[in-house]
C-alpha cells in the first residue's frame, strides 16, 4: 500500500466498514495476513515449496505464483495462487469468473483477536465505497468464519477456495469452516493482494508468476 511504500505515512481512516468488522467482533487472522513491512523484508527464508498443482473438488489447478509475506525481520506466511491455467494479467484474473485457490501457510503462531483494521484497510484501499457496500453481508459472514478459528499455530494452512456459483469456501488445515457466497465478495478479497494498491508490490508480481526469492 502506498502509505507503507512511503515509509509508513498515515493509515487510511476508519470507515463504517471497519466499524462493521469491529461490531461483529471479527478480530481476525485475516488482519495478520495484511501486516505489511514499513521497510525491511526477509531475504532468504527456508520455506517449504508449494505444490505445483492442486485439486479443488473436480477442478484441476496449477500454481500461478507464490510469495512470502514478512513483517520487519519476521516471516509471517507463504501464499500461493492457484488457477485453472497460468495468467499474468491481473485484469484477466479479476475479470473472469474462474475457480481458484489462495493457499496461505502460517509461519508463526498467531491470534485471531487482532488486525481487523489491517484487513479493512486492504479492502478499502482496493475497492470503492460502492463496491464495499454491495458486499457488506458476505463481509460480516467472512469475519465470523475467521474469528471462529481462535488461536492458530505455525504450520497451519488456510485455504480460500472459490467455485463459481458456490462462493468462497474457507478451510483451515483441510477442515471446511464456512462458505461465503458471491463472486463480488471474492473479487474484492483478491484485490487485497492483486489490486491497484496491493499490500506488497513484489508479492503481487510474484502471484502473477514473477520471480520470488523467498518461496522456492
Amino acid at each position: 500500500m502506498p502509505w507503507l511504500d512511503s515509509m509508513c505515512a498515515t493509515e487510511p481512516s476508519a470507515s463504517r466498514f471497519r466499524r462493521l468488522a469491529q461490531r461483529v467482533g471479527a478480530a481476525s487472522l485475516s488482519g495478520l495476513l495484511l501486516l505489511t513491512p514499513c521497510w525491511a523484508m526477509a531475504a532468504d527464508s527456508a520455506v517449504l515449496p508449494l505444490e505445483p498443482r492442486a485439486r479443488m473438488d473436480d477442478v484441476g489447478l496449477v500454481l500461478n505464483g507464490s510469495g512470502l509475506r514478512s513483517f520487519l525481520f519476521f516471516d509471517i506466511y507463504a501464499i500461493g495462487l492457484y488457477l485453472p491455467y497460468r495468467l499474468t494479467d491481473v485484469e484477466a484474473i479479476l475479470g473472469k469468473d474462474l475457480p481458484h485457490r489462495v493457499q496461505i501457510t502460517l509461519l508463526r503462531d498467531m491470534s485471531t483477536e487482532r488486525g481487523v483494521d489491517k484487513l479493512m484497510g486492504g479492502l478499502e484501499d482496493n475497492n470503492t465505497p460502492e463496491e464495499l457496500a454491495a458486499i457488506e453481508t458476505p463481509l460480516k459472514q467472512f469475519f465470523g468464519v475467521i474469528r471462529s478459528l481462535g488461536q492458530v499455530a505455525k504450520g497451519s494452512v488456510l485455504y480460500l477456495d472459490y467455485l463459481p456459483g458456490v462462493g468462497t469456501r474457507v478451510s483451515f488445515n483441510h477442515r471446511v469452516v464456512g462458505t461465503v457466497p458471491g463472486s463480488d465478495f471474492n473479487r474484492s478479497l483478491l484485490k487485497i493482494w492483486l489490486g491497484e494498491r496491493p499490500i506488497q508490490n513484489n508479492l503481487k508480481k510474484a502471484l502473477l508468476g514473477g520471480a520470488n526469492k523467498a518461496v522456492r
